[in-house]
């Protein structure tokens, strides 16, 4: 399926193909859009920090095997409150929609951030039912484990993840002033929650992700650390993992991203409101990370990976969802979004990889266009000159791979990887576009000290 999060490749491992491949090195890492079988064993790495105690010191020990400690060097001073203050003043509601999860994922999930997160900053971890029945909602149980513990809960069929999201932060306790949001089949690992919190800290408008490491799907119990990259998408709206061509280092500082993944990052919730997320003409699943990428970067902010935050993320394929997903609503919400934020020749770039995308009804898109003009918003020759040059690079050279009598069929093999493209930028082009982008506006970046 293209609609599948493809995971950030494992370091140092061994490639294993399935769909895409993955090749497990730091450096010239290609682009991923399938999600793939991971590699079978735990990353080594060397920790930069002294062993830390678990948030709460009286807890026994978790129900999952400690994973390594994937930090770079440096990350001391990302868990540090640039005001002095040990964040005190930011509280933060975690949100994590779930349907039909496994228990063991739900559990698994919840008993690492209760034994890697200082409770001081929570205000609730509020697990947002969607559709699922007595048997999969796990309400006295997950109550059990901690008092933090909410429920929003919507009866079967459930209104879909979009709205759930929406629903979710609208009934978030009044003084939470930050969001995070997290998934049902995750390990948060060692002081993730603090370099989140310096980020918007520091940047009042940003969207923070923490970086991702890999659970593999065939067992929940492992650990794999992942390379490093960024976000981004293709031409017709798939989510990709890149690695330009050994353009990102390994580093402790926040970086860049020109996409979110959508289902995992922070912000604040004044920010959020402000952007007025999401688009209630959105149905069902996929696209809000679209929305988010699109309102984030043009409007005023940016969206940055910390790569000293880090969570195991529990990467699966499309017949290991345990909902179904209809596709034709995703691709519905893509032409939508689409029809908003591709101005001019660009739609057409969308509607040439994505042909069937054409004649669906995209609704009513006054509110979404008035917000757009309200907040300002740059154009997307702007985003292409200054975020995602990737993009702007592909974009007279995108083709359908695999066809043979349509005239924007891929001249030789797609991409390994890829669905619009039989060739990647170069490192060279690459740095040179990254060179003729703009600095950064509205940048709000503080000197500690």
């Amino acid at each position: 399926s293209p609609f599948t999060r493809p995971a950030p490749p494992p370091m140092r491992r061994p490639p294993t193909v399935l769909g895409a491949m993955l090749r497990c090195s730091a450096a010239a890492v290609p682009v991923l859009i399938l999600a793939c079988r991971l590699c079978p064993c735990l990353a080594q790495s060397k920790s930069a920090f002294p062993p830390q105690a678990p948030a709460a010191k009286k807890r026994p020990p978790p129900t999952f095997p400690v994973p390594p400690d994937p930090r770079p060097p440096g990350c001391e001073n990302e868990v540090v409150d640039p005001d002095g203050t040990n964040f005190t003043d930011l509280k933060v509601s975690i949100i994590i929609p779930y349907k039909n999860e496994k228990w063991e994922h739900i559990r698994g999930s919840l008993d690492s951030i209760l034994y890697y997160t200082p409770k001081k900053f929570l205000s609730e971890i509020m697990f947002v039912s969607d559709g699922n029945t007595e048997k999969t909602m796990y309400i006295a149980e997950l109550q059990r484990m901690s008092r933090l513990v909410t429920f929003v809960h919507f009866p079967p069929p459930g209104i879909g993840l979009i709205e759930a999201k929406m629903r979710a932060v609208g009934a978030a306790a009044v003084q939470s002033n930050v969001l995070v949001f997290l998934e049902p089949h995750i390990r948060v690992n060692r002081q993730w929650l603090q370099p989140l919190l310096r980020r918007v800290r520091l940047e009042p408008h940003v969207l923070v992700m923490p970086a991702l490491d890999l659970i593999p799907s065939h067992d929940f119990n492992q650990y794999v650390q992942g390379g490093p990259g960024h976000w981004r998408f293709e031409w017709n709206l798939n989510l990709a993992f890149t690695e330009p061509t050994g353009s990102i280092v390994r580093t402790h500082e926040a970086y860049p991203s020109p996409a979110t993944s959508g289902g995992i990052f922070a912000i604040r919730r004044d920010w959020w409101n402000e952007l007025g997320f999401y688009d209630y003409g959105m149905k069902g699943w996929g696209g809000d990370h679209v929305e988010a990428t699109f309102k984030v970067w043009r409007c005023g902010g940016h969206i940055e990976i910390a790569p000293c935050s880090r969570i195991g993320h529990l990467f699966r394929e499309p017949v290991q969802r345990p909902y179904p997903v209809e596709i034709n609503q995703v691709v519905q919400n893509y032409n939508r979004m689409a029809a908003v934020w591709f101005e001019g020749h660009h739609l057409e770039s969308f509607y040439k990889v994505k042909p069937e995308a054409r004649s669906m009804n995209k609704g009513n898109l006054t509110e979404q266009l008035q917000l757009k003009e309200r907040l300002g918003c740059k154009s997307m020759d702007w985003y292409l000159e200054n975020v995602d040059v990737e993009l702007a690079w592909e974009e007279d050279k995108i083709c359908i791979p695999g066809c043979t009598t349509s005239p924007d069929c891929c001249p030789s093999s797609a991409q390994v990887g890829r669905s619009t493209i039989d060739r990647i930028m170069s490192a060279s082009e690459f740095t040179a576009a990254k060179a003729r982008a703009a600095p950064r506006p509205g940048a709000r970046h503080r000197q500690d000290g």
